[in-house]
């Protein structure tokens, strides 16, 4: 009879690409993994990938049962996620996926709420890529949109604001900017390519030509650090600028670009007392630093950030 477990594992190789990188997402040897694919391929006596300089590539046959495999693992999950979210009592684990920006400030908060909840233990997973909830990849994810798949219930509890800003050393010898062509003429301090999703991060591309670019990160707090250090001026969270401090606010009249947030959950989940118990208090807490979190300035990005 055949192992879900070993299902699971083809699954995953053939979404990765490799037993290498399927060995790695399993957290097991490449031997191990490539023991376990030609178990399954000797008990179905068909062959499931082929290998190619890239990798490995899926046969008809292994096209085949990687779609009933996945119809498997909805329906798996589908009745995992009844049987958690019909729990009357506010206990057991609750996976809650944040970007980077909130994880730190996150965790302190959850140390109250770990005092009205003991049985309640808080996994919280730091990603900028949005988690797969239908998957179970998180109970609850903070989003910075709403979500439209029909099965995800989600609540809007705030704003929040993003600027312009650079440190009061670079500002002192290099002047500060007051109108969004001067950003012509000034250091900036980026995201990597690959990592433009903010507002301010797509409306510094427009504004500064690439060759005043000095300094480019993928990571959030390094590049705040790269504009406290005095590189140049940057695009960042208002909120997690004061958090951090050494940095000055420029251009607000002009720039003040306002992101939504949202907690999301699946249907199935939203009954469960622990899931009820942790989504009430992140709405509160982002509800009750609504201010903060969004900036001081009301004023909205104008045409350059649109």
């Amino acid at each position: 009879m055949l192992e879900w477990d070993g299902l699971r594992d083809f699954a995953v190789v053939a979404e990765a690409g490799s037993l290498s990188a399927g060995a790695k997402r399993l957290q097991v040897s490449q031997p191990t993994i490539s023991r376990r694919i030609g178990a399954l391929e000797a008990h179905l006596k068909a062959r499931l990938f082929n290998r190619v300089p890239r990798g490995l590539e899926l046969t008809e046959a292994g096209e085949d049962l990687l779609e009933r495999v996945r119809r498997m693992e909805l329906e798996a999950l589908s009745i995992e996620r009844f049987t958690l979210g019909a729990d009357a009592a506010p206990e057991g684990a609750v996976r809650v996926s944040v970007i980077e920006l909130f994880a730190e400030w996150l965790a302190e908060e959850f140390a109250a709420f770990s005092r009205s909840y003991p049985k309640i233990r808080i996994e919280l997973i730091v990603d900028n890529a949005s988690a797969n909830l239908v998957r179970r990849e998180a109970d609850i994810a903070v989003r910075m949109f709403r979500p439209d798949q029909p099965d995800l219930v989600a609540r809007k509890v705030g704003e929040h604001g993003l600027g312009f800003f650079a440190s009061p050393e670079y500002l002192e010898k290099h002047g500060t900017p007051q109108r969004f062509r001067d950003l012509r003429e000034h250091d900036i301090v980026g995201f990597d390519e690959a990592a433009i999703v903010s507002g301010t991060a797509k409306a510094m591309e427009r504004l500064a030509p690439r060759e005043r670019y000095v300094f480019r990160s993928n990571g959030l707090m390094v590049h705040v650090a790269a504009m406290k250090a005095g590189l140049g001026v940057g695009g960042t969270s208002a909120f997690l600028a004061e958090r951090e401090g050494g940095l000055v606010r420029v251009l607000e009249d002009k720039a003040n670009i306002m992101q939504e947030i949202w907690l999301v959950t699946h249907e199935d989940l939203r009954r469960s007392a622990r899931i009820r118990a942790t989504m009430d208090f992140l709405a509160a807490v982002f509800e009750n630093n609504g201010p903060a979190l969004a900036g001081e300035s009301g004023a909205r990005c104008g045409p350059p950030c649109e």
